[in-house]
């Protein structure tokens, strides 16, 4: 009986000790910005293509991490009467967020929110391994004019929008 516990006091620390959370050297205050591109804008929709690198994430705790994207049409009135997306692209796939990644052994989580002049994507997972080297997303500001002409658009899928 005293072989049982101690196996599995043992098991119990040597769990504690390969999951433990390291500090990270990068991810603070000094952190760069991501690439910002700008797309095809209207007078009241803005596109941007927004291309984050590893370096780019500011590290919360172990399981959390986000990006700050500085934009200045993310405006207190689009907030309350228009619409920001963000999108993760897979290829030539859009993926509207939040959006959770299902891998074998880990769970990637994205999670958009924002406040005037900025947008944010946070990070949630497992990062035993570095997060991917890249991430590229579709930011989309919406000016309130353009929906209430166009509320019957499904703006979830970029795909169909770009088409438009």
């Amino acid at each position: 009986m005293k072989n049982n516990k101690l196996f599995i006091m043992l098991l119990l620390v040597s769990e504690m000790a390969f999951t433990y959370c390291k500090p990270e050297e990068q991810g603070g205050k000094d952190t760069p910005l991501p690439m910002l591109i700008k797309n095809d804008s209207a007078e009241h929709v803005h596109e941007y293509t927004v291309i984050v690198s590893a370096k780019n994430w500011r590290r919360v705790n172990c399981s959390e991490r986000f990006v700050d994207i500085p934009i200045e049409e993310i405006t207190g009135s689009v907030l309350d009467e228009g619409l920001v997306m963000i999108y993760l692209t897979e290829g030539n796939k859009y993926i509207a967020l939040p959006f959770n990644y299902y891998q074998v052994r880990r769970i990637l989580s994205f999670q958009p929110s924002f406040e005037p002049g900025h947008a944010y994507i946070s990070i949630y997972g497992n990062f035993i391994t570095n997060v991917s080297a890249r991430y590229e997303f579709k930011l989309l500001i919406v000016s309130k004019e353009i929906l209430k002409n166009e509320r019957n658009r499904n703006w979830n899928d970029f795909n169909a929008l770009k088409k438009k």
